[in-house]
């Protein structure tokens, strides 16, 4: 990021978008419907552009970027006077189980339903906790999280274990 911010060179650019534009925008999907989620990548990656100057490097451009994006996404559920989440989003490249191949057409269907499951018990969890949690899954640190979502380590912490449990109570309660 320094180097495209010292020169403004496009083709470091690219580089920056290829490398992250993806799990930008399935964050933002997990938190919103898929035409509010390409919007507010969109306004990410021009604010970006706006406020190159302003990244200090005191974390990793991914955390920089996807605090921008946080920032986007509650300024338009304000907006929208939204502070709830849509309803649950199509997850289609992104799995949170594993990737290995079941052997039976009778375990691909029990994985779809617990995928499922897991997804509708994510988008019940409080919005602080689903964030914190969505961001884990995007592989950020405690630290990384906390500055994203502007807590200190030990809220993040709290989070973590509050929608944990919650998952589990959640997941206990379906058939």
């Amino acid at each position: 990021m320094t180097d495209y911010q010292q020169t403004g060179d496009q083709a470091l650019l690219a580089k920056l978008f290829m490398l992250h534009a993806d799990a930008l925008y399935f964050f933002l999907l997990r938190q919103s419907n898929a035409e509010l989620a390409a919007d507010i990548s969109q306004q990410s990656w021009l604010k970006l552009l706006e406020q190159r100057q302003q990244f200090q490097g005191g974390c990793s451009f991914k955390t920089w970027l996807f605090c921008l994006a946080r920032n986007a996404l509650l300024d338009e559920f304000r907006r929208q006077q939204r502070w709830g989440l849509s309803e649950i989003s199509d997850i289609t490249e992104t799995t949170l189980f594993s990737e290995a191949e079941p052997n039976s057409a009778e375990q691909q269907l029990s994985q779809m339903q617990q995928q499922q499951q897991l997804e509708s018990a994510i988008q019940q969890l409080p919005v602080l906790q689903q964030e914190s949690l969505l961001l884990q899954l995007e592989g950020f640190s405690l630290a990384e999280i906390a500055l994203i979502s502007n807590s200190n380590t030990e809220t993040v912490k709290s989070r973590l274990r509050h929608a944990r449990t919650r998952l589990v109570s959640l997941m206990e309660d379906k058939p």
